[in-house]
């Protein structure tokens, strides 16, 4: 059981709050978000915008889960944020919300930070106030931050257990934030605290903080959602039913109030204009610092996604879609046209290309219906032409201590010429080569000096590179990581 404590006095003045009184959602105030694409966590869900999964009733915001065939996907339910509308740095962040119950939902009421300042996921920090994992007693507090993925880690509380039931009425989730520390409280307790006078980088990779507190020194904006399976339950991520599904006792998170406080003695800007990467040049080529802040009134130059004009000074500026406007180096990046969701994407590689979200060597794939299939665009063959991919997941948010959100990693698999059906490939696919059905991508011709394929808990195959492991359907370096009941956790 958590142990509670009472919260330090302070002055706070309401800067920012949705009652959900009437009949709709604020869309001034809250962003629908709408997809298939498993949150990031291969989660089993689709969001949708549909009344039957988030409304506004008697004074309640409700997302309700529901099993029903959308999509391609056997359930559905809500996701909404304020990204475009309002972010704070520092403050009081309220949510008074009653848990649903059921088995594999995964309610959450959490912040992600509006600028990628730092680099992509989770580099540029995540702060989880409250998730849930279907249990009517149990939940948790997390700080996502480290390096970008895979050298993100997590810093929680870890599952805690309440002395009341959470779905069977309101209670207050709330995380205090100042430039020292974020604390945790439920009904006004603080039962977890997370110091910020520290280093957050992992120690893996290259550092993208220069001082204490990074990346929590940023705005960030509030989501509510309501997720079904995925990441948070290891390897039970794909374990649920749709039996299972229909016997929920309460499928729907209800939210009585979201509210934002500021420190009264505090200047209170809300949701100021974005800001560019603060990382330095030494990250892989990324070019940022605060010198390169907006400096010209000149129109964005075509190319970039829509960058807002001069964000990153002299450097180039990307509109990434899973990250927002990021500052890179054009002799190392690449700002490619999605050829799926025809928005932009940033992929670390001169020449690089993006296929719905995924970055990838154009020489050595192509993206078919927002699936990578093996083999350059201008070199395919009637085999490779005959398999149907399944489609590559993207980034999202939502959230788990270990789980990759987003990837700039470029495949490198290299096609061979020749065949095997082994590992459910189809006959003949890579004549006399090494062949995988990737869970992922669908089929895809390899070489076994660089890759391998490897088989993961639910069974099916998965192409990573030699020396790593397979984790929830992720590779992961096994030299630096461990996968624990489908969760990476580091050595």
């Amino acid at each position: 059981m958590c142990i509670l404590a009472a919260a330090q006095t302070q002055t706070y003045q309401l800067v920012w709050s949705d009652e959900f009184n009437g009949n709709s959602l604020d869309l001034s105030k809250w962003q629908y978000e709408v997809n298939c694409d498993g949150g990031g966590n291969n989660e089993l869900q689709c969001y949708t915008s549909n009344p039957s999964n988030v409304r506004v009733s008697n004074g309640s915001l409700l997302i309700t889960a529901i099993p029903q065939n959308y999509n391609g996907r056997q359930y559905t339910s809500g996701r909404i944020n304020t990204k475009a509308s309002a972010a704070w740095k520092y403050g009081k962040i309220e949510f008074r919300a009653q848990v649903p119950t059921g088995i594999y939902l995964w309610p959450a009421l959490w912040m992600m930070p509006r600028d990628s300042v730092y680099g992509m996921w989770a580099a540029s920090g995540e702060i989880d106030i409250m998730e849930n994992r279907g249990l009517s007693n149990q939940c948790e507090s997390t700080l996502h931050h480290g390096g970008g993925w895979p050298n993100n880690i997590w810093t929680g509380s870890g599952p805690q257990t309440q002395s009341f039931d959470m779905s069977a009425g309101f209670h207050l989730y709330a995380a205090i934030w100042t430039p020292d520390s974020i604390q945790f409280l439920i009904d006004n307790n603080v039962y977890y605290t997370v110091p910020l006078n520290r280093n957050f980088w992992s120690g893996k990779g290259t550092n993208p903080y220069t001082a204490n507190g990074q990346p929590f020194d940023q705005y960030f904006y509030l989501i509510i959602n309501l997720a079904i399976g995925g990441g948070f339950f290891g390897d039970q991520s794909q374990a649920l039913t749709v039996q299972q599904a229909q016997g929920w006792a309460n499928p729907t998170l209800a939210v009585d109030y979201a509210r934002v406080y500021q420190l009264s003695s505090a200047p209170i800007n809300v949701n100021p204009s974005p800001v560019a990467s603060q990382l330095t040049s030494s990250i892989a080529g990324v070019v940022t610092s605060a010198a390169a802040a907006v400096t010209s009134a000149a129109a964005a130059p075509a190319g970039n996604g829509g960058c807002a004009a001069g964000a990153c000074g002299a450097a180039s500026c990307c509109n990434d879609q899973r990250n927002g406007q990021q500052c890179y180096s054009t002799s190392q990046y690449t700002c490619a046209l999605d050829s799926f969701t025809q928005l932009y994407g940033l992929c670390y590689g001169v020449g690089s290309a993006v296929c719905k979200g995924s970055c990838y060597n154009p020489s050595l794939y192509r993206c078919v219906n927002g699936g990578l299939i093996a083999g350059a665009a201008a070199a395919v063959t009637p085999a490779t032409t005959s398999a149907t991919p399944a489609a590559t997941p993207t980034s999202s948010q939502a959230a788990t201590s270990a789980t990759p959100k987003s990837s700039s990693t470029i495949a490198q698999a290299t096609p061979t010429s020749a065949s095997s059906n082994s590992n459910g490939c189809p006959n003949g696919y890579c004549g006399g080569g090494s062949c995988c059905n990737d869970g992922r991508t669908g089929p895809v011709c390899y070489s076994t000096s660089s890759f391998s394929c490897l088989q993961d808990t639910n069974g099916k195959s998965y192409l990573c590179g030699l020396n790593t492991g397979i984790c929830a359907t992720n590779c992961f370096d096994n030299k630096n990581y461990v996968c624990v009941n489908g969760q990476l956790r580091p050595k």
